[in-house]
């Protein structure tokens, strides 16, 4: 039997040749595992962003039904309470635009558009002017109210 001399450069060809499959199966694999992790990064991401939109969506929907409350209590006779009440509306519908605001800055999508923030700022100018006047029952003005943010109501639920 003969045996064959394996000449040095081979050797270390083959040597060279194992590293590199090491080298190239450690990139693989660090590769794999940032893949992963960035896939639940931003599964996680995605998930953040539809409770953050639900939640003001939601805190959105309570302040316009708090602030419905107080207008239907607003009745048809000027009251002496009349003017706090409508300062309380007045408070939910900045605290909707605040929310809006926060939405805009966590997601980057409105939860209403800003038109309806100004249309139910005047409709409470009016219906406040009304009520300084005394002289004209505000129910259209109310009314109108009513319909505004029943309006703003539905936007939030078809979301």
């Amino acid at each position: 039997m003969m045996y064959r001399k394996t000449s040095p450069r081979i050797q270390a060809s083959s040597a060279d040749l194992r590293l590199h499959r090491r080298v190239l199966l450690i990139v693989c694999a660090v590769l794999l595992i940032a893949t992963a992790i960035l896939t639940v990064s931003v599964i996680r991401n995605a998930s953040y962003q539809d409770r953050v939109k639900m939640q003001l969506s939601q805190r959105m929907y309570s302040a316009s039904s708090a602030a419905m409350d107080e207008v239907n209590k607003l009745g048809s006779i000027v009251t002496s309470n009349a003017s706090a009440r409508l300062a309380r509306v007045r408070q939910h519908i900045y605290y909707m635009e605040q929310l809006n605001d926060l939405s805009i800055s966590l997601t980057g999508n409105r939860l209403a558009p800003d038109d309806a923030f100004t249309v139910l700022n005047s409709d409470l100018e009016t219906f406040e002017e009304l009520l300084q006047q005394s002289t004209t029952t505000p129910l259209n003005a109310r009314s109108l109210l009513i319909t505004h943010l029943q309006a703003l109501q539905t936007v939030l639920n078809q979301q």
